[in-house]
C-alpha cells in the first residue's frame, strides 16, 4: 500500500524547561564592581537572596529571557531561585509559595508561646492602643499557663520551643517569669527539647544582676527595647507614670550588659517608633547611639512607622510612601555611622505571625487565649474573650483556630494585592489584620526598591556607574 502524502512542516521547537521567576526584580541602575566592571543587583524574594551580575545578564533577566546567559551564572541563579522550572497543570509560582509558607505554619515541631505575666505598664505611650490595670494575677492563672507550655513541650513532635514574655510590661511581673521559666527549662531539659526565650520590654525595669539571672536560669537571649529618639524626645515621647525619664537610664544598662562576659551571647533589637512627634529627630537619635558606644554587632535597629493598634492614631501616622523615603536617608545614615540594620529581608517569610500558625500562642494576662499579638489588653478584644480561657481549652489540644488562620487561601483567592506582589515571598503579607481592617501594612521597602539596591550597592563597595 502507497504511503500517504502528508504536509511537510516545520519542527516545533521544544518548550523551554526554565524560566525567570516572577519574584526576581533588577535595580534600574548599573553599579561599578572592582571600579571597571559593569553589575547589576538582583533580588530573589523566593529567597531573599541579592547578588550582583553583569549588567548585560541583568538586562536579560529584567526582560525576562535566560538566553545568553553563561551555565555558571544560570547554575547560581537557580540556587538562588531567580530561575525556576516551567511547571505545567496549573501550578503557579504563587501555589509554591504559599505551600511552603502553609507548610511552615502547620508544623507543630517548633511550639511557640507569647506570654503577658502583668496587666500593668509603667509608661503611658500615647500611641499604645492596650488598657493597662494594676492588679495581680492568680495562682490557677499561672497553672494554667504552666500547664499550656509543659504539655507542648512534653508533645512527641516537638524539636524546640521558644517563650517569648511580652507585655504590658514583663518585667512588672519578674517573679511570675523566674517561677515559670525554672519548671520550662527543666522540662525541656529532661525531654531533651530546645528551648529559646526572648522577651519585649521598655527596658526600665532591667538591670545587671536581673539581665544575668535572666540569662542563666531563663535562658533570654534576646531583648527587643524601644527608644524614640535622643534623651528629651524619647522622654517625651515615651513617659514613664511616675514622671521619671527613661533614656539615660535604658542606655546605661544596655552599654554595661555589652561589655558583660555573662551576656556575650545575648542580642538587643532597639525599636523605633515613628510618627509626626519625633520623625525629625531620628537623625540625631543615630548619631547619639553612634557617639554613645551602639555600633555592636549584638545590636540591631530597627525603625517603624508607628499604626492602629486597635485605637486611632491618624493624627500622628506618617504617610507610608513619605516614611519610606525617609526611612532609606536613615538607613544610609546608620551605614555611614557603623550601626547595623536590614535594608532588605534576607531570607523568605516562613510564617508570618503567630496568626496564622496553630503552632503559636498568646496567652493574655486576662486569662484569654489569642493568636494576634495585637488583641491581649484592647478593650474591644478582650471583651470578645479571644478563643477562649486558657484555663478550659483543653491542655494537649492544639489553638483553636483563630480569625486569620485562613490567610494563605484568602492570599491565594485575591482577597489582597499580594498575590501579584514581587515582595510576597519575603512579606508574607504584613499583616492580615490590617489588612482585614482596611488598612495597607505594605512594608517601606515596597515603595523605595531602587533606592534600597543603591544603599546595598553602597554597603557592599559598589559604585554608581557612569551612563
Amino acid at each position: 500500500m502507497p504511503a500517504k502524502d502528508t504536509e511537510r512542516t516545520d519542527p516545533v521547537p521544544p518548550l523551554p524547561q526554565e524560566r525567570v521567576s516572577d519574584y526576581v526584580r533588577v535595580s534600574d541602575r548599573a553599579y561599578l564592581h572592582a571600579g571597571h566592571q559593569r553589575v547589576c543587583m538582583v533580588y530573589a524574594t523566593r529567597t531573599g537572596s541579592m547578588v550582583a551580575v553583569p549588567e548585560e545578564d541583568g538586562r536579560r533577566l529584567a526582560r525576562g529571557t535566560l538566553e545568553g546567559i553563561g551555565p555558571e551564572l544560570l547554575d547560581g541563579l537557580r540556587e538562588i531561585e531567580a530561575v525556576v522550572p516551567v511547571v505545567t497543570g496549573g501550578q503557579g509560582e504563587l501555589d509554591t509559595v504559599l505551600d511552603r509558607q502553609r507548610a511552615a505554619s502547620a508544623d507543630l515541631g517548633s511550639p511557640r508561646y507569647v506570654l503577658l505575666p502583668t496587666t500593668y505598664c509603667n509608661m503611658g505611650c500615647s500611641y499604645c492602643g492596650q488598657q493597662h490595670t494594676r492588679g495581680r494575677l492568680s495562682g490557677r492563672h499561672r497553672d494554667a499557663v504552666a500547664r499550656r507550655v509543659l504539655a507542648g513541650i512534653e508533645r512527641e513532635t516537638t524539636r524546640t520551643v521558644t517563650v517569648s514574655w511580652f507585655g504590658a510590661e514583663p518585667m512588672i511581673g519578674y517573679p511570675m517569669i523566674l517561677d515559670l521559666s525554672a519548671r520550662f527549662t527543666a522540662a525541656a531539659q529532661d525531654r531533651g527539647v530546645g528551648y529559646i526565650s526572648r522577651m519585649v520590654t521598655n527596658g526600665t525595669l532591667l538591670t545587671p544582676e536581673k539581665l544575668r539571672v535572666l540569662r542563666q536560669e531563663c535562658h533570654v537571649t534576646r531583648y527587643d527595647i524601644t527608644l524614640d529618639g535622643p534623651a528629651r524626645i524619647h522622654d517625651a515621647h515615651r513617659p514613664l507614670r511616675n514622671g521619671r525619664r527613661s533614656f539615660d537610664r535604658i542606655t546605661r544598662l544596655l552599654l554595661e550588659a555589652l561589655q558583660d562576659d555573662a551576656l556575650a551571647d545575648v542580642g538587643f533589637v532597639l525599636r523605633t517608633n515613628i510618627d509626626v512627634a519625633n520623625a525629625d529627630w531620628v537623625t540625631e537619635y543615630l548619631d547619639t547611639m553612634a557617639e554613645l558606644g551602639f555600633v555592636d554587632g549584638r545590636v540591631f535597629f530597627n525603625l517603624a512607622p508607628v499604626y492602629s493598634w486597635g485605637n486611632d492614631v491618624s493624627r500622628i501616622e506618617l504617610d507610608r510612601r513619605h516614611y519610606a523615603q525617609r526611612e532609606v536617608e536613615w538607613m544610609r545614615h546608620m551605614h555611614e555611622l557603623g550601626l547595623h540594620f536590614v535594608a532588605l529581608p534576607t531570607e523568605p517569610e516562613h510564617v508570618l505571625c503567630a496568626a496564622v500558625s496553630q503552632s503559636v500562642e498568646i496567652h493574655s494576662s486576662s486569662g484569654a487565649m489569642f493568636s494576634c499579638s495585637e488583641y491581649p489588653l484592647v478593650p474591644q478584644e478582650e471583651a470578645t474573650g479571644g478563643l477562649g480561657s486558657i484555663e478550659t481549652i483543653p491542655v494537649h489540644a492544639i489553638r483553636p483556630l483563630g480569625p486569620f488562620d485562613d490567610w494563605h487561601d484568602a492570599v491565594a483567592a485575591g482577597e489582597t494585592p499580594c498575590h501579584t506582589c514581587y515582595f510576597f515571598p519575603v512579606c508574607g503579607g504584613a499583616c492580615p489584620k490590617q489588612w482585614r481592617e482596611g488598612n495597607t501594612p505594605c512594608p517601606p521597602y515596597k515603595f523605595t526598591l531602587q533606592e534600597r539596591f543603591d544603599l546595598v550597592a553602597e554597603m557592599n563597595g559598589l559604585t554608581p556607574a557612569p551612563c
